[in-house]
């Protein structure tokens, strides 16, 4: 019998393999690309619900992606909220295993706690690409941790016009820190102000990324023109903000609809918008439908994060290990 070998990548290793947010959008983009395509198949999101208050969740998020990819996996993701403050340990922790998808075994296993969060900065990323104002200068970040940062990151590649960035975290000092690390990082004006409020008016772009459940962004805030892509898990943002934006666009509707949480899926259960008013990411990047068509309109985007976007993530870093010689090759199964 054949021996089994497969790549283990450390946190360290992923970094080792030099990925970075321009190559993770592209392969996110590639990922809604072949979604739209047909070439996925994306089973729903399993959550392990421990309770997500007072401890945590459990994400399992299998999919297949075809093309040029024709793998397969599956990330097993722990959001606990309550780690950083209780045991000083990160919020999310999680692995990917990749898989042949003609001879089913593992290619590799990875650290993809950083990948994650890299991920879900690029969705905005894309998103903005396709629905921001190309000329945007303006962002307001709400919510300062670390899914916050890539989030910038990402909206930086995709809008290079991007000059300042006003933060409001309930925690000062959070925001502070923030302001001072990214504003190095990504060579712009990034400050901590006292209000939501302060952060949101005038702003180009919009991004909210906590665990609030009640609304923190109004509606009167928003500026005409403006992308708002909203993060959080919960209802962050009055009803008005969607209903009174020109697009209402989600990365995969039936995903948010089961998942039952955003403020998208809330409002199509309680008969506010109609399922049919809603686009997908994947149907703009795949040349079906628009993305931003006037300077004026507002765009409002919620995704809840799809498994098809990790497996091509991860394909590609796992792509660059091999070539580069990074991580450990492990026996499954086999001679000794």
């Amino acid at each position: 019998m054949q021996d089994i070998e497969f790549l283990y990548m450390t946190r360290a290793d992923v970094v080792a393999t030099g990925v970075d947010m321009a190559m993770v959008m592209e392969a996110v983009e590639d990922s809604f690309r072949l979604h739209h395509a047909g070439q996925t198949n994306l089973p729903w999101k399993t959550v392990l619900d421990l309770g997500e208050r007072e401890r945590g969740r459990g994400n399992a998020m299998p999919a297949y992606v075809g093309g040029e990819y024709d793998v397969f996996g599956i990330k097993w993701i722990a959001g606990f909220p309550k780690n950083p403050a209780r045991h000083g340990l990160p919020r999310a922790t999680g692995f990917f295993v990749l898989n042949d998808s003609w001879k089913g075994i593992p290619l590799a296993i990875m650290d993809c706690t950083l990948l994650s969060a890299m991920r879900t900065g690029a969705v905005t990323g894309v998103g903005a690409k396709y629905m921001a104002r190309p000329d945007s200068e303006s962002v307001a970040i709400i919510g300062a941790g670390v899914q916050a940062r890539t989030q910038l990151e990402a909206l930086k590649v995709a809008l290079p016009g991007l000059t300042e960035a006003r933060v409001f975290d309930i925690n000062r000092e959070t925001a502070e820190v923030y302001s001072a690390d990214m504003g190095e990082l990504l060579s712009m004006d990034v400050r901590a102000v006292d209000s939501a409020e302060l952060a949101v008016r005038d702003a180009d772009v919009v991004v909210t990324v906590t665990v609030a459940d009640e609304p923190i962004v109004k509606d009167a805030w928003m500026k005409p023109g403006s992308f708002f892509s909203a993060v959080g898990s919960y209802q962050e943002e009055e009803f008005a903000v969607v209903s009174n934006s020109d697009k209402v666009v989600v990365d995969g509707l039936g995903h948010v609809l089961h998942r039952e949480t955003p403020i998208v899926a809330l409002m199509v259960e309680q008969g506010m918008i109609q399922e049919d008013e809603i686009l997908e990411l994947s149907a703009i990047v795949g040349g079906e439908a628009p993305g931003r068509e006037t300077p004026e309109e507002r765009i409002f985007f919620s995704p809840i994060g799809m498994g098809t976007e990790d497996v091509c993530v991860c394909n590609n870093v796992y792509k660059l290990a091999v070539e580069k010689g990074v991580g450990t090759k492990l026996k499954l199964w086999g001679t000794e």
